[in-house]
């Protein structure tokens, strides 16, 4: 059954829920600390910005800025299909949604999923995201000094859905969802991927071919825990953008510099 609450961030969760740990160590070596967090079951959507450090050795330091600024406001419009879910960042290079029942979700796997073919749908800018999903439990708190704190969240499910997103075989497809096998249990992709409908000017209410493809699941050797069984979900349509978003950062900052508005400070 879907909450009556909407958590943007993780720190709202965190202030309008009982926390699983609120208490105050002393430790020997490091000295005093809070640890304040919540343990909670979560599907993670993990998607990272491809070819990151190609794009940060060939594009000027301005233009990266203006690149991962539309990355983001881009990413988070695929929050606003789903209200089940929190968009925390993650380094500088990828950002993390996090689907849980939690947050009202019913199936935050399917959720994620949607999420993330939002994504392969809806890339006019060519981002092309590394896009990996895993589910499990995590424990989202606040860290920090005593003078600063910050929210972030742990768990395996991370660094497993960064990993499916950094071992997705794209080739030739146009964008590619990866998670582990056993996610997929026995899900049709019909159901979960329904064909989705528009309206056309001539035809009236038409319905779009499904572009998506389930891929078998394959073994790969996973960093730090052995071989796992993965699987894809592909998006086999290509679209056609106008302009890619690392040509728009540079036309931005063109534009920047002739009105003036590029001041540099020695």
């Amino acid at each position: 059954m879907k909450t009556p609450f909407s958590y943007n961030t993780i720190t709202d969760f965190l202030i309008s829920q009982p926390l699983t740990i609120d208490v105050e160590i002393d430790d020997q070596y490091s000295g005093c600390f809070s640890v304040k967090g919540i343990e909670f079951e979560a599907t993670v959507l993990y998607a990272g910005i491809s070819d990151f450090a190609r794009l940060s050795v060939e594009l000027a330091p301005a233009e990266m800025l203006i690149y991962l600024n539309m990355f983001l406001v881009w990413m988070r419009e695929s929050t606003l299909i789903d209200r089940f879910c929190v968009l925390e960042r993650f380094l500088d290079n990828a950002l993390i949604l996090l689907f849980s029942k939690r947050f009202g979700s019913e199936d935050p796997f399917v959720d994620a999923l949607q999420a993330a073919r939002w994504m392969g749908d809806h890339d006019a800018l060519k981002f092309c995201p590394d896009i990996g999903i895993a589910s499990g439990t995590v424990m989202a708190g606040f860290t920090g000094t005593p003078t600063e704190y910050s929210t972030s969240v742990f768990g395996c499910p991370l660094i497993l859905a960064a990993g499916c997103a950094r071992l997705n075989p794209r080739g030739e497809v146009a964008s590619m969802i990866t998670f582990p096998a056993d996610e997929w249990k026995k899900r049709s992709l019909d159901d979960v991927f329904q064909p989705i409908e528009y309206n056309h000017p001539e035809k009236g209410t038409s319905t779009q071919s499904q572009t998506w493809i389930l891929g078998d699941p394959r073994e790969v050797e996973f960093p730090g825990t052995g071989r796992i069984a993965l699987r894809d979900i592909a998006n086999v349509i290509h679209s056609m953008p106008s302009v890619s978003a690392e040509k728009k950062a540079r036309e931005w900052v063109d534009l920047i510099r002739a009105k003036g508005f590029y001041k540099k400070n020695d």
